[in-house]
Order: C-alpha cells, then sequence, then structure tokens
C-alpha cells in the first residue's frame, strides 16, 4: 500500500469486456458502434 502513497500511477487499464469482445468479431472502427447504450455528448435518450 505504499507505493499509492503519492497517488495511483498512470496506466491505460486492461479488461476484456463485451463491448470490445463483439468490436473485435465485427471489426468495427470503434467500439462506440458495438456498445448498447454509447456514453457520449451527443447522446439524446437512453
Amino acid at each position: 500500500m505504499s507505493a499509492f502513497a503519492h497517488g495511483m500511477p498512470p496506466h491505460g487499464g486492461f479488461a476484456l469486456s463485451l463491448e470490445r469482445w463483439t468490436a473485435r468479431l465485427t471489426g468495427a472502427d470503434n467500439i462506440r458502434r458495438t456498445t448498447l447504450f454509447p456514453r457520449d455528448l451527443h447522446r439524446l435518450t437512453p
């Protein structure tokens, strides 16, 4: 725990979610195209 005394080190994260797997499977250019409810500024309804 002493490693986190000065804050969290920078990281990019590593996770294989359903959206990432589907994007890889379909060859989508952006993960937002395979996300059920993408979180972006231009979304008007959930």
